[in-house]
């Protein structure tokens, strides 16, 4: 395989045409929806970043989960940041459920704590940005193996 080009100083790339990554399950788990690897996409290395697409209403486009390091279960794990590109979504918050459109701001700050998004339309669209604070950022090993080649290096 040939060596990727060197990263762009600078990429701009709308949403849309940005591909969604082929995933079966492999890894017990199921992505509904479009999964939109940004941090793959742009070669970003201090941090993660996904879009989550809902094809079809009622798709949990977040999973129900809580953060943890990727690398060692003594570091903290994520702070998240979700954007409401467009949309709506049902977001669960530990035992909280609120309902939000595009433009809303979602910030979890605790790592324990339980999200998830789920959406109230077909297309809704969410941006996830996220890193582990003080701590060197590590691709997850379900990242490595489920991503495409990449584009730069």
């Amino acid at each position: 395989m040939a060596t990727p080009s060197p990263r762009p100083r600078y990429e701009i790339a709308h949403l849309d045409d940005i591909p969604a990554t082929p995933y079966n399950g492999s890894h017990g788990f199921e992505i509904p929806g479009e999964w939109k690897q940004l941090r793959h996409y742009f070669a970003i290395r201090e941090f993660s970043a996904n879009a989550m697409v809902a094809t079809e209403r009622g798709q949990q486009v977040v999973h129900e989960h809580s953060e943890r390091a990727n690398d060692d279960p003594t570091n903290p794990g994520d702070e998240e940041l979700y954007i409401v590109v467009r949309g709506r979504f049902r977001v669960r918050l530990d035992e909280e459920r609120v309902d939000v459109a595009a433009g809303t701001v979602v910030f979890v700050g605790e790592p324990s704590t339980v999200r998830s998004f789920t959406a109230l339309e077909p297309d809704a669209c969410v941006v996830a940005v996220g890193t582990n604070p003080g701590v060197e950022f590590v691709v997850s090993n379900f990242e490595q193996e489920v991503s495409p080649p990449p584009r730069w290096s």
